[in-house]
């Protein structure tokens, strides 16, 4: 008798071990993902104009896609200059990230905002997704800047672009 308890302990040990170890390998398969910072650049504003929101209602879109989807997410202060930035795009905006790659940043996403002539909404938008490591710019999209009816509407459009980016990153 002795004998075939110690067995049937020995059996669920074993079945208790093997569950562990299969649900173990999904939740570490599961929780993968990139390490992401944006940058919010908005050219053709003042630097004293307090009335664009703008910046930030897509920095806000960007940082919950994203974090939505499994990633690591930051930000960096939103940059705004009088003219869109000419040359290397990356180096002016993520200068401090290229440099000090030891922190994991995987991709920069920059979201380049044109007022052109200081407009309270951008004529159009630039995405910029770069591979940090290799510097190599991995996609540039430009779309329209566009009216919305109200503020959902508009966060929910900029949400929707924002996912459009997420298999750029994967």
């Amino acid at each position: 008798m002795e004998c075939g308890m110690g067995s049937l302990r020995m059996g669920v040990n074993i079945k208790v071990l093997l569950f562990t170890l299969i649900f173990g390998l999904f939740i570490c398969f599961s929780a993968w993902g990139s390490m992401v910072s944006f940058y919010i650049v908005e050219a053709g504003l003042d630097e004293n104009n307090e009335n664009a929101r703008q910046g930030i209602v897509w920095e806000n879109a960007f940082l919950d896609v994203f974090f939505e989807a499994g990633h690591i997410v930051s930000n960096a202060p939103i940059l705004r200059m009088r003219t869109i930035p000419q040359g290397d795009l990356l180096r002016t905006v993520a200068y401090d990230v290229l440099d000090d790659r030891g922190g994991g940043i995987e991709f920069v996403i920059i979201a380049l905002l044109d007022y052109g002539n200081n407009a309270m909404t951008p004529r159009n938008v630039v995405f910029y997704v770069y591979n940090a490591m290799t510097r190599e710019k991995v996609l540039e999209r430009e779309i329209q800047g566009r009216a919305y009816r109200n503020s959902r509407e508009e966060f929910d459009d900029i949400k929707s672009m924002a996912r459009g980016l997420v298999p750029y990153v994967n």
